[in-house]
């Protein structure tokens, strides 16, 4: 169960493209409408920017549900927003045994465990507590049955930052801990780390004409926090300037939780939201496009 509220995103966006098929003879230029798949794989941004989806855009927005903000609630922060979002694969290899004799292996769970602890520890006492940082394990997978110790154990997770160079940094502490740690048991490790969806950095201008409009439909405002989850908006935001926000949705529960409900009454005010932004920054865009040249 992915339980994020995609389908609540499409519900909003279709009711905002309904109002704006309603407006269409007041607006000053054309709304492309993005109904995007494939975002936790990090790939479906990048395909349709390859697809040539903002080929003459030149402003984009976008939004996700947040169940910890009230319904009818609205945030956004210009600048740096959500983390990147990366995903690493680390492959322990020791030596298998039976388990009455471990002196005769070499334990991957006991290697695997040893660099799990290392790398909780690395993140709170290695880095500075103020930086934006979290490296979370999300599985382990070894071994079949209760007798043998197993010769491979394989795991993996997220490292999300806020920060280019600590992103790099951080990826360069982990491969060296994964290393040593493995080599001083006698073991072997490596370290797959795979990039994800990059830091998304709202455009300040955007991010405050979005919540100046927000408070146009009736939408109590807040500054986001910063966010440590990724979204690969990211991308679109890196080719044309734009603004990323949140629409509360009311749920005890949160993003990817087995209970997570949102509360529908929050979708037609985000629909309607949705309208009049692009029907007012298509009027903006044409008001700035007439202003004169300075001489």
């Amino acid at each position: 169960m992915h339980a994020c509220g995609h389908d609540l995103h499409s519900a909003v966006m279709l009711g905002a493209a309904l109002e704006l098929q309603a407006q269409q003879h007041q607006l000053r230029g054309r709304v492309r409408i993005l109904f995007q798949p494939a975002e936790e794989i990090a790939c479906g941004a990048r395909q349709f920017i390859q697809a040539g989806v903002l080929d003459q855009v030149q402003a984009i927005f976008g939004m996700h549900n947040e169940p910890g903000l009230p319904s009818g609630t609205f945030a956004t922060r210009g600048g740096a927003f959500y983390a990147n979002a990366d995903k690493f694969v680390i492959h322990v290899t020791g030596k298998g045994a039976h388990a009455a004799h471990p002196e005769q292996g070499v334990d991957a769970i006991v290697v695997a465990s040893q660099i799990i602890q290392a790398l909780q520890a690395l993140t709170s006492r290695s880095f500075n507590a103020l930086d934006s940082l979290v490296l979370s394990i999300t599985r382990v997978d070894g071994g079949k049955t209760w007798n043998v110790l197993p010769e491979t154990v394989e795991f993996g997770g997220t490292a999300r930052t806020h920060d280019l160079q600590l992103r790099a940094e951080l990826e360069k502490r982990v491969r060296t801990l994964v290393e040593n740690i493995a080599l001083a048991n006698g073991a072997q490790a490596s370290l797959h780390w795979h990039a994800g969806p990059p830091v998304l950095v709202n455009d300040a201008n955007w991010a405050q004409f979005s919540s100046e409009v927000a408070r146009q439909v009736g939408y109590q405002v807040q500054t986001a926090d910063l966010h440590l989850g990724g979204e690969d908006f990211a991308f679109y935001l890196q080719q044309v300037p734009g603004a990323f926000v949140s629409i509360g949705s009311a749920s005890d529960f949160g993003l990817h939780h087995a209970g997570f409900t949102p509360d529908e009454s929050s979708i037609a005010p985000a629909a309607h939201y949705f309208a009049q932004l692009a029907r007012q920054a298509l009027h903006h865009l044409h008001d700035r496009c007439r202003e004169p040249a300075l001489n």
